[in-house]
């Protein structure tokens, strides 16, 4: 059993969701708290370009609900692509909350801000480097899955391994480390989404660490007595 596992960017509501492994994801998972750190639903794409919810997204939803009837802590942090949902922000049920950003502190005292992480850096919501990333990413994610499945080639991958995929990754990174240590000096580390780049690593005194996403890495970050490690399922 975990103590605590972050996800993040799942996007129901879109088949940029790899739908199928996040089911068998969530029905073997055994956690005493789960933080689903923004983007689990899509409802910009819903919206904008007319995605379909299906039978098996909600079948991943009844899912989260068995864990927090089982006992489990659901924290859900909203994220920009549900951004129609931050009326709800604050609302409490039991062992279930939404909120827009969150505290989490381990068994070993440590302090981490869980946030989604699309407020916080250049690359952030509302600006046009933000656009200009969504646009392409959109018209990438339906091409790179084909030619995954028919060539066994990621042009997600491939392009997020390039020099200036890399350098947009650790620019992101950087930022969203520099506004958690001018938050507070009592945070240990951040714990984001967004980007779709499971990854941990630190900064000074300070660890970044991301979930990536269920989209094309299918990943997590899984925490057991205060020690953190990416999970790639």
């Amino acid at each position: 059993m975990f103590n605590s596992v972050f996800i993040s960017d799942v996007h129901l509501g879109t088949n940029r969701c790899d739908t199928h492994k996040f089911l068998k994801f969530l029905k073997e998972l055994d956690t005493k708290k789960l933080v689903m750190v923004g983007d689990i639903f899509d409802i910009a794409c819903m919206e904008h370009y007319g995605t379909r919810w299906r039978r098996e997204h909600t079948e991943c939803i009844h899912q989260i609900f068995n864990l927090a009837k089982k006992g489990t802590e659901i924290v859900y942090i909203l994220g920009n692509h549900e951004s129609q949902l931050r009326r709800y922000s604050g609302f409490i049920h039991h062992n279930f909350s939404i909120v827009d950003e969150y505290d989490h502190i381990d068994a070993k005292g440590n302090k981490f801000l869980c946030v989604h992480g699309d407020k916080y850096s250049e690359y952030s919501s509302g600006s046009w480097k933000q656009l200009i990333f969504n646009k392409g990413y959109e018209i990438i994610s339906p091409l790179s899955f084909w030619l995954e499945r028919f060539f066994r080639f990621s042009l997600v991958y491939f392009l997020k391994n390039s020099i200036r995929g890399k350098n947009y990754i650790n620019q992101y990174e950087t930022d969203i480390a520099s506004y958690c240590s001018k938050k507070s000096s009592e945070y240990s580390g951040i714990i984001v989404g967004h980007i779709h780049n499971g990854n941990i690593r630190n900064f000074d005194e300070l660890t970044y660490m991301c979930c990536g996403d269920w989209c094309d890495t299918c990943s997590a970050i899984v925490e057991k007595n205060g020690m953190y490690s990416l999970y790639t399922y």
